[in-house]
This record gives structure tokens, C-alpha cells and sequence, in this order.
């Protein structure tokens, strides 16, 4: 985006990953782990949904982007005292290019034994909002921006091949329900 613009701000893609049980740093590595070797099994395709996962354990502090830390502070909410990893940067998806790896991510993350569920966010910027009216909103006022939907993720899988995924929507996505929870990165 133009820094010259007044409205909006970044692109931002999120994804919270929320542990099942109390992780040792072990647990947290391989999580990560998995999310690394897909990456280096990717070499072909230089931006892939992959690389856009920029791993964050503190806040981040951009001078020139207001929407980060609200970001950052609603993911810790819904962490709460739970072990968890969160990617945040400033990337946008392409729909014809992101979709399958996000498919695929989905399938990933949910395949580890030690992962409860995620949160996955793909924001647009609020291009449409003054951008001093961002930099002055509060938590609450930034959540009511956004949607929240809870699906598990054969649902969100359909939500991505039936061209119904949201922007400004934080998707809750849980392991699928019935006799296994065994998924297999495509």
C-alpha cells in the first residue's frame, strides 16, 4: 500500500495455533517444526501460503501500522493461559495461489497430536477507514470490525473450495469430529 494513502493499512495474515494440553518446548518446536519442513519441500514456489507465516512471540511494533497490536492482543485474548504459537505479519493472499496451501496448512497443523485447534485471520486493511480512525480504536472496537465463524476443518476445506472464505473473518477451525483424527499433509 501507498504510504501517501489516509485510509487503511497492511495486509495481514494470522493464524494462532492453540495447543492441546500444556506444551513442553519440545512440543512447540515440532509444531513449528512441521510448518519448517513444508517450507523447505516448497523451494518451487517462492511465496507460497508457507512463507507467509511470520512467527511472533512478542508484540509487534510497527510505527506505521496500527492494526498489529490490536491484532496481536485479541489473539493473546483467545489464548488466554493456553500454550499457543501465533504467526501476524503483513502479507496478502492470492486466492488462485494461496487456496490449496491453505487446504494443505489446515491438514498440517491438525495433523499434530499436541494441536487443539487454530484461528486462522486474513484481513484486508480496512482500506475504506481513515487511518486516524484506526490508530485511535480500542480492542473492542476493533473485534466488532470482524466476523467469527467456528467450523472443523473438513467445513472450513468446503468453505475454501465453494469460494466462500471472508476477509475480516477469524475462523476457529477444530479437528474433525468421528472415530480418527488423522490427517495427512497433502
Amino acid at each position: 500500500m501507498a504510504k501517501h494513502r489516509k485510509t487503511g493499512a497492511y495486509e495481514h495474515f494470522c493464524v494462532l495455533i492453540f495447543a492441546q494440553g500444556t506444551w513442553k518446548e519440545t512440543d512447540k518446536d515440532s509444531v513449528r517444526n512441521l510448518i519448517k519442513e513444508k517450507l523447505k519441500s516448497l523451494k518451487e514456489a517462492p511465496y507460497n501460503i508457507f512463507y507467509k507465516l511470520t512467527y511472533r512471540d512478542k508484540m509487534p511494533i510497527h510505527a506505521d501500522c496500527h492494526i498489529c497490536q490490536p491484532i496481536y492482543k485479541m489473539f493473546e485474548e483467545f489464548k488466554g493461559n493456553n500454550d499457543g504459537i501465533l504467526y501476524l505479519g503483513h502479507h496478502y493472499l492470492i486466492p488462485e495461489d494461496d487456496f490449496e496451501d491453505m487446504k494443505s496448512l489446515t491438514n498440517l497443523i491438525l495433523s499434530h497430536n499436541k494441536v487443539k485447534k487454530f484461528y486462522l485471520l486474513y484481513l484486508d486493511g480496512f482500506k475504506e477507514i481513515k487511518r486516524t480512525i484506526l490508530n485511535e480504536m480500542n480492542l473492542e472496537e476493533f473485534k466488532e470490525k470482524l466476523k467469527f465463524k467456528k467450523c472443523n476443518s473438513n467445513d472450513f476445506i468446503l468453505i475454501i473450495d465453494n469460494d466462500k472464505f471472508k476477509n475480516r473473518t477469524v475462523y476457529e477451525i477444530s479437528k474433525r469430529r468421528g472415530p480418527s483424527n488423522i490427517y495427512h499433509s497433502q
